[in-house]
């Protein structure tokens, strides 16, 4: 699975874009990239426009992610257009059977995270393979 956060900023005439793969295949090989890593990055493209320290980077890192999760945990839906949006479902109930004992057991309904993202945003990782 791909996933990239593409963020962009408007100051005043200028558009900053910031395209970092979080996981990605670069010639079979996987590459996965921490949030120490993406702080990294953002905080490298965010030190040339704006006085930004690293860490300060990291704090907002953290504290979107907190978010996200706090909204999410209340039952919220985020919505970051033009990307994707989220929220929680609610997975019925189930019978499922134990394979080795042949016993049929329930599972319960659960609330689960969903993640969709918009069509611009897959054209536009499809166009660039």
């Amino acid at each position: 699975m791909r996933i990239e956060i593409m963020l962009s900023r408007k100051n005043e005439n200028n558009i900053i874009k910031i395209i970092m793969p979080l996981k990605s295949k670069i010639n079979n090989k996987s590459t996965i990239i921490s949030k120490k890593i993406l702080a990294d990055r953002i905080s490298t493209n965010l030190s040339k426009k704006y006085s930004l320290a690293k860490t300060q980077t990291e704090a907002v890192i953290n504290e979107f992610l907190e978010e996200i999760k706090k909204s999410l945990i209340r039952g919220e839906e985020l919505r970051f257009p033009s990307y994707l949006s989220l929220k929680t479902t609610t997975q019925a109930a189930r019978v499922a059977m134990n394979l080795q004992t042949k016993k049929k057991m329930t599972i319960p309904a659960k609330r689960v995270p969903k993640v969709k993202f918009s069509e611009d945003l897959k054209k536009e990782i499809a166009r660039k393979k």
